[in-house]
């Protein structure tokens, strides 16, 4: 397994396809410079799955 850490617009075309991509994305709730909505983020996610990959989201995932 392999977790990438960062900017998914510069890592995820380098690195696909996957099988799994899991995402707890930013919802711009807060005025902080990290949470900002990102647009089309499901498209660019989907397109990077294998035909039959998983993309789970979540809501809060903490480590």
């Amino acid at each position: 397994m392999t977790l990438l850490t960062g900017d998914s617009a510069l890592l995820m075309p380098w690195h696909g396809p996957y099988d799994m991509i899991l995402v707890d994305p930013p919802y711009g709730d807060t005025s902080l410079a990290w949470d900002r909505r990102v647009a089309d983020w499901p498209g660019k996610a989907h397109a990077a799955l294998r035909l039959r990959g998983q993309f789970p989201i979540g809501e809060g995932i903490s480590s």
